[in-house]
């Protein structure tokens, strides 16, 4: 009996070894993994007010003979893009605008107007400016801190 009661107790001394020892190498494992870079949202300054300024030229030169300022801002514009990732409406409006002469701006000029849209749409200016780069802008998330008021600041 009393090797039978030494063997049980060495068996689970050694599960418990064995559970630690897991319990351990996780840890360690959690503490090895890189931490994902937070995401990037239109809230956190993706563009700068130069950059936006220049997209109101761009706007005014392109877009405001067929669009109003109300069909991109507020609800209108939460509607089609809000949660989106800001490379949909920069590929949106690369192919199909203007509407008379789709994909005729520069690259550069469609990042420029995306900058002033965000900017009329209330988003904060930063020091970096937007990329004319749908692989970038896709790490870019359209987020909407409240409802936005109509404006062609």
């Amino acid at each position: 009996m009393t090797a039978r009661r030494h063997r049980c107790w060495t068996l689970v001394a050694a599960l418990c070894i064995l559970a630690a020892a897991r319990s351990a190498a996780g840890q360690t494992a959690a503490k090895k993994a890189p931490a994902r870079p937070p995401a990037k949202s239109t809230l956190s300054g993706v563009f700068t007010t130069e950059q936006a300024n220049r997209g109101k030229n761009v706007y005014f030169n392109s877009c405001k003979n067929c669009h109003t300022a109300e069909s991109h801002t507020g609800a209108t514009f939460a509607k089609w893009w809000a949660g989106k990732q800001l490379s949909d409406l920069y590929s949106f409006m690369s192919t199909n605008m203007p509407k008379n002469d789709p994909s005729s701006l520069a690259p550069e000029e469609y990042a420029d107007q995306l900058a002033y849209l965000l900017r009329m749409n209330a988003m904060p200016a930063g020091k970096v400016e937007l990329p004319p780069d749908p692989d970038e802008l896709q790490k870019i998330r359209i987020s909407l801190k409240r409802p936005t008021k109509t404006s062609s600041r």
